[in-house]
């Protein structure tokens, strides 16, 4: 494993190190996985499962990493990051790029090929405040996601279907998309996954064929039957009796028809509450309203922030 850990978007003039080669697979094909992080007070948040999904996808599509020294490298570039702020305590996204390595003849690769690890940071969405308070507005993308059950739940680099969804929501002038697969079912959003509350509780859509298991949408799943969140997941909504468990499920476009909420979730914007969902079936045109001060999401955002700290008190 080679690590590039010099990389910093914010330069117009990189070196000679940041440079891909012509051959690099993940350039070519695709090939590799990345995870993009949100760096805070000096710390990653989430990192351990930051780290887990590197290490599974990276297995699933049989690239050698060594995750010890990806920790290590993670730190130094985390705290030199930090060490350059003006401001340390402002919030700064940092990506890392896992490419299968270069070389190979067509699609196979070079057994003796090292995978390569870049890292990159950019700036955090200033938007995101903005929204955390009106709420997000989407759209039903039209582009349906290729089932794939051995790149489910992956984040691999091959993100052409994420293109054509971003592009509807451009046009749309949305924030996001819901995203269902070629057999209807709901699967993420375009930048995240999807989570929406009925009368039995918080419901999220499998990603077991396509789409992308997100590290919140891994956080909240590990909360359920865990004595120190079970409280927190049980307890009777203020909104009635609808209580806070989280199933994950097979839905279609009925199944939210009647959610109390909606959110969608990714590394970045934590739990971020959506407004409406325009739907447009290319003849009609409605919509799905919902709270954007939703006490269940707010709650939900909540447990996330409580498991960023238990996992910055175990990690740091």
């Amino acid at each position: 494993m080679k690590i590039v850990a010099n990389t910093d978007t914010a330069s117009s003039t990189p070196s000679s190190a940041d440079a891909i080669a012509l051959n690099d697979r993940a350039l070519n094909y695709g090939d590799g996985v990345f995870t993009t992080m949100c760096v805070s007070q000096g710390k990653v948040e989430l990192l351990t499962f930051h780290l887990a999904r590197l290490n599974h996808d990276a297995k699933a599509l049989a690239i050698s990493l060594d995750m010890t020294a990806l920790r290590q490298a993670i730190d130094v570039y985390v705290s030199a990051l930090t060490e350059s702020l003006e401001h340390p305590s402002i919030k700064r996204v940092m990506k890392v790029h896992v490419s299968s390595g270069e070389g190979g003849r067509g699609y196979a690769r070079d057994s003796q090929a090292p995978a390569i690890v870049r890292f990159s940071t950019h700036t955090y969405p200033a938007h995101y405040s903005e929204l955390a308070v009106s709420g997000l507005t989407l759209i039903n993308a039209k582009t349906p996601l290729a089932i794939q059950p051995l790149l489910g739940g992956i984040k691999h680099m091959n993100r052409l279907e994420q293109v054509l969804v971003k592009r509807e929501v451009v046009e749309a002038n949305a924030d996001d998309a819901l995203v269902f697969d070629t057999q209807g079912h709901l699967i993420e959003a375009s930048a995240g996954n999807v989570f929406f509350q009925t009368d039995t509780g918080w419901h999220t859509p499998k990603v077991n064929n396509c789409g992308v298991n997100g590290v919140v949408r891994q956080c909240l799943l590990s909360t359920r039957g865990k004595n120190s969140v079970k409280e927190s997941l049980t307890n009777a909504d203020v909104i009635g009796d609808n209580a806070l468990n989280v199933y994950e499920g097979e839905y279609t476009l009925a199944d939210i028809a009647n959610a109390k909420a909606m959110v969608i979730t990714n590394a970045l914007m934590g739990v971020m509450p959506v407004n409406k969902v325009v739907l447009n079936d290319g003849k009609t045109s409605d919509e799905l309203a919902f709270s954007a001060s939703h006490e269940g999401a707010k709650r939900l955002a909540k447990l996330v922030l409580d498991k960023i700290q238990e996992d910055h008190a175990n990690s740091y």
